[in-house]
Parts: structure tokens; sequence; C-alpha cells
């Protein structure tokens, strides 16, 4: 849907054309995606799917108004679905191992020693959360093979450490807004992705390797 002009004053605040027909619209937007983010993840190796479908349709339905929201999201899933999976899988076993490596520090070492352990798992935990994030960003814009979209995720991960951070916190942000109140599942994770999209898209315009053009549109 793009957006028209102002309002002519003929049909007040609720003409079709006006500023809070298209936020309005938009907010709506947010909420359908985020529900079938949670659909697409019901068969749990299709959340790399899921997560790259996200992306591409709050990049290109909610901030450029490039088509119908549902059918974005479906078109990218089904794009991506084979090459998401690996994806999936290795940044969740990396998670896994950094989380696993952290309750073992938590619990079989004592003292400063435990803490420090427990910190520094803690911390490359949410760096291979952030680094996910850049993958199924990666993934859901350009044909690339799974070593190139995990060295383009790792190196934007460390390249830019601030966006990294805000990404982090972002990350943070939602779950934590998730364990207050698990009924925001129907706005956070599109509003989460919406978000991210707009930390990450200018790194892989910039960091686009020679060779990949970006995914074609409608």
């Amino acid at each position: 849907m793009k957006r028209q002009g102002a309002s002519n004053g003929n049909g007040g605040i609720f003409n079709n054309f006006s500023g809070f027909y298209y936020y309005a619209q938009k907010i709506c937007d947010l909420m359908i995606v985020s529900v079938l983010w949670l659909l697409g993840c019901l068969p749990v190796i299709t959340a790399g799917t899921s997560f790259a479908a996200l992306y591409d349709a709050t990049s290109r339905s909610i901030r450029r108004d490039d088509s119908t929201v549902v059918k974005r999201f479906w078109k990218s899933y089904k794009r991506n679905f084979k090459a998401s999976i690996p994806v999936f899988f290795g940044c969740a076993l990396a998670i896994f191992l950094l989380l696993l490596g952290y309750g073992i520090a938590r619990e079989c070492i004592p003292g400063l020693p435990g803490l420090f352990f427990q910190m520094l798992y803690l911390l490359c935990a949410l760096l291979a959360i952030a680094a996910a994030n850049y993958a199924v960003a990666a993934l859901s814009r350009f044909d690339m093979p799974f070593s190139w979209i995990m060295k383009l995720s790792l190196y934007l991960t460390f390249r830019h450490l601030p966006r990294t951070a805000l990404l982090i916190l972002l990350f943070l942000a939602a779950y934590f807004v998730l364990m207050i109140n698990m009924l925001a599942v129907v706005i956070v994770p599109g509003l989460y992705a919406l978000l991210a999209g707009m930390l990450i898209d200018p790194l892989l315009d910039r960091h686009m390797p020679e060779g990949y053009e970006e995914e074609a549109g409608e």
C-alpha cells in the first residue's frame, strides 16, 4: 500500500488517505506479520526461515510499501526455506553450547572465577544472537551460500560493535517484554524485526560482497 497525499479535508482524520489510516494500517501489518512469524516457527526447524521472512516482510512491505505483508512473508518463506535451515542450525548450535557453558560455569565453578566465566559465556551468547540476526537479515536479501552468510554475519558483528550493542539491547528489551506479557507476541516480533532491520540494512548495503545482487522485490 503506497502512502497517498494528505487528506483534502472532505473525510477528516478517518479519510482512507489520512495519516491516521496509514499508520493504523502499519500497526495492523505488524500484528499480522508477528502472527505469521509465530505460525512459521511451529515446526522448529523452520524458525530460521520464519525469521528471514519476518525481516523481509517488515523491510519491504512495512518500511518500503512493497506489496502486502502476507504476500511478501510467504514469498520470502518459500524462497528461503532450504537455505535457512543450515543457517538456523549453525546459529542455534553455537548459542546452545554457549548457554550450556554458562550453566556449567554457574553450577561448577565457585567464586570470582565462576562469575568471570559466566559473564564471558553470556556475552558470547549475546554476540552469537546478534550474529544470527545479521545472518537471517542477509539471507532475506541475498542469494548467498551458507559459508558467505556466516562470514558476513560474524564480520558485521565485530566490525560494527556499537550497532551490535544496540541490536543486543533491542533483543533484550523484546525478550523482557515477552516474559512480562506473552500476549505481546502479537506485535513484538514484527516491531523488533522492523527496528532491527533499520540497524542492519544500512550495513548490508555497505558490505554486500561483490558478485551478489539483492533478491528482487515484486
